[in-house]
């Protein structure tokens, strides 16, 4: 059986964490959220969330199109070789599936093995500070919250992978600032002092080892990752409507 991903590997992040269920809460929670948040910072973060889940024109969601947006031919040049969407269940449920999708035949669909093992930390996956505070102000464990426009993937040049694409973004932004200025207005932020450009954040969080054992190692000791079905968001829905 072929073998997409290689003990030695970044294991890498594209987006953040709970942006589907964030969107979720904001729709259905906004009267107790807005007793948390000043008007003018949330109206930010709001805005800032329409932003970064905009995809290039045509890009289907559940793809890693922006990436090849910004640098094409990403796959090979910096060595990707498998990608997987962060969706219900949020990203530990999506980065077990990841390794377990390495023990799974293609052709069959049968598993034949265990998969790849990983280390990975809390502290590097991409997550807003407005996202953690909603998640403490509903008592949400925001690594298992549905997620949307996010992506796993597997890299032999992660580091570099990061940075060029946050430089790449950085670059594009620059570019329209300029161009805006050139007519005469004033870039970067709006009358409110908004911010007009937010990045798609994207970072290094762990690496793929040999064996099985899927770890946590940025906690007092290691961790090991459970395979757990649950929506944490669908779990608090379903604890309000008992209330």
């Amino acid at each position: 059986m072929k073998h997409d991903i290689t003990p030695g590997q970044d294991l890498v992040m594209i987006g953040e964490v709970g942006t589907y269920a964030l969107r979720v809460l904001l729709d259905r929670r906004m009267t107790d959220i807005r007793k948390r948040f000043g008007t003018a910072y949330l109206a930010e973060e709001v805005e800032g969330l329409d932003a970064r889940a905009c995809r290039p024109e045509g890009a289907p969601s559940g793809s890693c199109d922006p990436l090849e947006q910004l640098l094409p031919g990403y796959q090979k040049n910096y060595g990707v070789t498998k990608c997987w969407p962060v969706a219900k269940g949020g990203a530990l449920k999506a980065l077990w599936d990841f390794c377990a999708s390495e023990g799974i035949d293609p052709e069959t669909g049968k598993k034949r093995g265990d998969g790849v093992g990983c280390e990975f930390r809390y502290d590097r996956i991409p997550i807003r500070q407005f996202t953690m505070e909603v998640c403490e102000l509903f008592d949400l464990f925001p690594y298992r919250l549905w997620s949307e426009d996010c992506w796993l993937l597997a890299v032999d040049r992660g580091t570099q992978l990061v940075e060029d694409f946050l430089k790449a973004q950085a670059g594009l932004a620059k570019a329209g600032a300029d161009a805006i200025f050139e007519q005469g207005d004033r870039a970067g932020f709006d009358a409110s002092h908004r911010r007009t450009e937010e990045p798609i954040q994207a970072a290094v969080f762990g690496r793929f080892t040999k064996g099985k054992k899927r770890l946590r190692v940025d906690g007092v000791e290691p961790a090991y990752l459970t395979r757990e079905d649950y929506e944490e968001l669908e779990r608090y829905l379903e604890g309000a409507k008992r209330k």
